[in-house]
């Protein structure tokens, strides 16, 4: 009995010494002082003074600790925004595990700033599509006009939406955005990319996902559900460069008019052409040029053995055919299945 009792002090007491630590450590990353920290207690319902604060992270002449209770430790854990259980462990980690979070944020922070630039040029390309019309500009002066707005502001204002200058330094930010975006990695692992990042993000599954967006999908949607459906693949767009192509579609639909969709679908094989035209320096750049020749010849309904006939056509063992389906992404571009 007593050896337990003994085990159990020594056991509360290395807890209280995690506790203490951690608490040391919350309070002088976050620039805290114990009076902040009694304070932030208080507001989440513990009241605890400094003092008692201070007899936690500082001990006794004897070793001693001021006891915790679980109410305050649920407080603790609370304000901190960790888990009891996080509150009781070694320190020793803790940073790691806090330069980890910092870093998962940084990705997806920079993830979703991405996404909101590309709806910002996207709308800037379709406000520039309508404003290239010179009967659109009439029908803008006249609103503003009506608004009481005078004919030189119209005039600039219109002039700065246009201007080729500010449009071109947009783009280049974005595609400085979008190469800082991809360079940080994935938010799962952050493991950047580096020299395979076309392994897990290749032009070609973009062009073959918006291929499929406008030669099949488009055509066979609603009208009025077309704008959004195409305001989701806006980074695709931009990416690929399809966006000005896309301009015409896009307006139309945005004005409920249904609209044929081949020149966009034209363009998009156009670029698939080029890359199996260009000259291959590594195993990806031949499996990019591989992926674009299985799209322009992928119809979705081919069984395993007419697989293997096209990959027997293109000159493909299995292995790079099978590659080539995973580079250019048939299957999330397409959604349809396929067996190599």
């Amino acid at each position: 009995m007593r050896e337990r009792d003994r085990q159990n002090r020594s056991l509360r007491s290395f807890s209280e010494e995690n506790v203490a630590l951690r608490l040391a450590w919350e309070m002088r990353r976050r620039g805290w002082s114990q009076d902040r920290l009694a304070q932030e207690l208080t507001n989440a319902g513990q009241a605890m003074p400094q003092s008692a604060i201070s007899k936690i992270v500082n001990s006794m002449p004897d070793g001693r600790r001021r006891t915790i209770s679980v109410d305050e430790a649920i407080a603790m854990a609370r304000v901190f925004g960790i888990s009891v259980e996080e509150l009781l462990r070694p320190p020793h980690g803790a940073e790691g595990r806090d330069l980890h979070r910092l870093g998962r944020v940084v990705v997806y922070e920079g993830r979703g700033v991405r996404e909101q630039c590309a709806y910002f040029i996207f709308t800037w390309a379709c406000l520039r599509y309508r404003l290239s019309s010179p009967e659109d500009q009439k029908a803008y002066r006249r609103y503003l006009k009506a608004r009481r707005v005078d004919a030189a502001t119209s005039r600039e204002g219109i002039e700065a939406w246009v201007a080729e200058r500010t449009w071109q330094k947009a783009q280049a930010a974005y595609t400085m955005l979008e190469q800082v975006v991809q360079a940080l990695g994935e938010e799962s692992d952050l493991t950047p990319p580096s020299q395979d990042r076309r392994w897990r993000h290749s032009v070609v599954a973009d062009l073959v996902h918006l291929r499929h967006l406008f030669a099949d999908q488009i055509p066979s949607t609603e009208s009025r559900s077309v704008p959004l459906l195409i305001e989701q693949d806006a980074p695709l767009l931009i990416r690929t460069g399809v966006l000005q192509a896309a301009l015409p579609v896009i307006d139309a639909y945005a004005q409920d008019i249904p609209c044929p969709t081949d020149d966009v679908v034209a363009d998009i094989d156009k670029r698939l052409r080029d890359i199996i035209d260009r000259k291959p320096h590594d195993r990806l750049d031949h499996l990019e040029s591989l992926a674009a020749r299985i799209a322009l010849r992928w119809k979705g309904d081919e069984g395993t053995q007419q697989q293997r006939e096209l990959a027997a056509e293109l000159g493909a063992n299995s292995e790079d055919y099978a590659d080539a389906l995973t580079i250019g992404s048939i299957v999330r571009g397409t959604g349809r299945a396929w067996r190599p």
